[in-house]
């Protein structure tokens, strides 16, 4: 993927294209909550809402795949980190039709399966970012890549609360 010298053009369309996707796969999954139950990602459902966050979410996420090798020593590019970000998010639009038909169909199965797609989502993250930088210490990368989520958290959390958006009750 990295040496496929994609054009510029090609790279954020693939990301948007992606982006819709998964939005379209939010959408989906949300008719299976029943009505009542809090759901987490519901404010999600706007398109015109969900759509800007997934893309701004993707192109985080391929600047944390950045930071995270260059933090190691290594010298990826942010234009091949959206490549590869966009073949997992694509990687993970098929794990969520998976998940989806898998509720559908055997629905004791689906926490299993959804389970597993958060370790496939390390487990790319982990080694595209390896393989972007050319690193052979994959607990470092993966030590790297946590601190990364963890700042990020954390900044979102201290700039949503200046707004003051805060969490509503669960409904417990």
């Amino acid at each position: 993927l990295i040496d496929a010298g994609f054009p510029s053009e090609a790279r954020w369309t693939a990301a948007l294209l992606v982006s819709v996707l998964e939005v379209i796969g939010l959408n989906l999954a949300l008719w299976f909550v029943p009505e009542g139950e809090p759901v987490l990602f519901a404010a999600l459902a706007d398109p015109w809402l969900a759509l800007p966050v997934q893309f701004g979410s993707l192109v985080l996420l391929a600047g944390l795949m950045v930071a995270a090798g260059r933090f190691q020593g290594g010298g990826g590019q942010f234009p091949d980190a959206l490549v590869l970000v966009t073949w997992i998010e694509f990687i993970m639009v098929l794990s969520q039709a998976v998940q989806i038909v898998t509720m559908l169909v055997l629905p004791p199965l689906a926490l299993f399966v959804s389970i597993a797609s958060l370790f496939l989502f390390v487990w790319l993250m982990t080694h595209f970012t390896a393989a972007l930088h050319r690193l052979t210490a994959l607990g470092r990368v993966l030590m790297a890549l946590m601190g990364g989520f963890v700042a990020i958290v954390v900044m979102a959390a201290m700039i949503m609360g200046a707004l003051g958006i805060v969490p509503g009750p669960l409904g417990v």
